[in-house]
């Protein structure tokens, strides 16, 4: 099929009639996901991925991806014969009619964008491509990256011409860890093409697929500037209040009630303070923008800024830990300090940038004791250590329990049962302000919380 030769008013017939075919390369937590969403919705779809482990437990029905639903999605879109996933990338890539890439894109120890994944992905394109497709990039990639460097690598290595024989658009992925399958049947698409029916067609298709409205912009650059702004909006907010909180501490106010009363105002977008940010995408993206900011001889002094204020978090948590110990009477060297939530963010069993790995290993270099616990990771090797299978039996004869994530589980705890199992006196660390102060006071703990005054 040409697929760039239909018009957009047929595209959701013939992908309800699986008369259209979509190969998604990277079937990881985002790719998974967003392929078992085509196929729902009639495309045959190849989950196309390097990994020989990953595609043969996919092809058996199992993924460890924690969404919900996805096993029994991805069963059931195995049974009726519209998924099946593949190492053979360059012939998935063939059969396919629009191609979506959603590897990883991660920085480098240097802060460097790392797109090696990527160009591993535009070598197998052009072993694959055939006239009429559409590639679509949803991997998060810094502006410019479509029209510089995988554009002219396709047309250089094809002989075919985009914007006539191939379509290429970028649709960065807009989904949040843990509800991936409400975001993409919910959250608007920003699609920009190399040229207006690349952007057409692929608009076409992800309305057709996922039932959202798509937002048009004027290019591929655009697009992915899209993505970068609202994660770097996020980023800067959320070290302007860690800022905040640290200052506010100092000077006797409570951070979270001011947010409070500050949120009453129209105009305020409350953002939280934490340990630290994690994940993927905010400790990363940045960076994108920093380095094509480096290249056009602009220094982005805010964006940089807020990335130290917030890599700087877990030290400041650990200065916390320091003076909560102190205020108990204990010396660090020797206590048992429990770090309770590993993952990055509340409900989603993902540690990348997670930071707690900072805090953890900064308190091993003060001869400290360290469990650790995290309801999404029992029983498991996690940052060279292996986590406890429950609260209790992580925080026997503890000093310090500092709570770096503020899971569910968290939040139902028993504060006067746990004051039982600890070497009183002991310190809850609170960073993420789960708890009331006066709660845990008065189950027999100190308190120090993030942005929180000692009273």
């Amino acid at each position: 099929m040409d697929f760039l030769s239909l018009k957009e008013t047929e595209i959701a017939d013939k992908l309800k009639d699986g008369k259209i075919k979509v190969c998604v390369i990277g079937i990881g937590r985002i790719g998974l996901p967003t392929a078992l969403v085509f196929a729902q919705a009639g495309a045959k779809v190849i989950g196309a991925d390097i990994s020989e482990e990953v595609v043969e437990n996919i092809n058996k029905g199992i993924t460890y991806i924690d969404e919900t639903g996805i096993e029994e999605i991805l069963k059931d879109s195995i049974s009726s014969g519209n998924f099946i996933a593949s190492t053979d990338v360059p012939s998935a890539i063939n059969e396919a009619d629009a191609i979506i890439i959603c590897v990883p894109t991660p920085v480098d120890n240097n802060k460097n964008p790392n797109y090696s994944d990527l160009m591993a992905v535009c070598r197998d394109l052009v072993k694959g491509l055939k006239k009429g497709s559409l590639v679509i990039v949803e991997s998060t990639i810094a502006p410019g990256i479509v029209e510089e460097i995988i554009a002219p690598f396709i047309e250089e290595k094809t002989n075919l011409v985009l914007g006539k024989d191939l379509g290429i658009v970028s649709c960065p992925e807009r989904a949040d860890p843990g509800k991936i399958f409400e975001c993409l049947k919910t959250i608007p698409r920003i699609v920009g093409g190399i040229n207006e029916n690349s952007s057409n067609i692929a608009a076409a298709l992800y309305k057709a697929a996922m039932g959202v409205k798509v937002v048009k912009v004027s290019n591929p650059r655009t697009a992915n500037a899209v993505k970068l702004t609202e994660n770097i909006f996020r980023d800067v907010n959320i070290a302007l209040i860690n800022e905040l909180a640290i200052l506010f501490e100092k000077i006797g106010i409570n951070i979270i009630e001011t947010i409070d009363a500050a949120t009453t105002k129209w105009n305020f977008i409350p953002h939280y303070p934490g340990p630290g940010v994690g994940g993927p995408c905010l400790p990363a993206n940045p960076y994108y923008l920093i380095q094509v900011a480096n290249r056009v001889g602009y220094i982005p002094y805010l964006v940089r800024l807020a990335r130290e204020i917030n890599d700087r978090m877990p030290d400041n948590i650990v200065n916390l830990i320091f003076e909560a110990l102190n205020g108990i009477g204990k010396p660090i060297k020797g206590s048992k300090i429990v770090v309770l939530g590993i993952s990055y963010k509340s409900g989603v069993k993902d540690v990348q940038y997670a930071p707690a790995e900072r805090i953890i290993n900064a308190l091993k270099k003060y001869d400290t004791e360290i469990a650790c616990y995290d309801p999404l990771f029992e029983n498991e090797i996690v940052f060279g250590m292996l986590t406890e299978l429950s609260v209790e039996d992580a925080i026997q004869n503890a000093d310090a329990l500092v709570f770096c994530t503020a899971h569910a589980e968290f939040k139902q705890l028993n504060l006067e049962n746990l004051s039982k199992c600890v070497r009183q006196p002991a310190v809850i660390v609170d960073t993420r302000n789960i708890f009331d102060s006066n709660e845990v006071t008065n189950a027999g703990f100190a308190y120090r919380g993030l942005g929180v005054p000692i009273s």
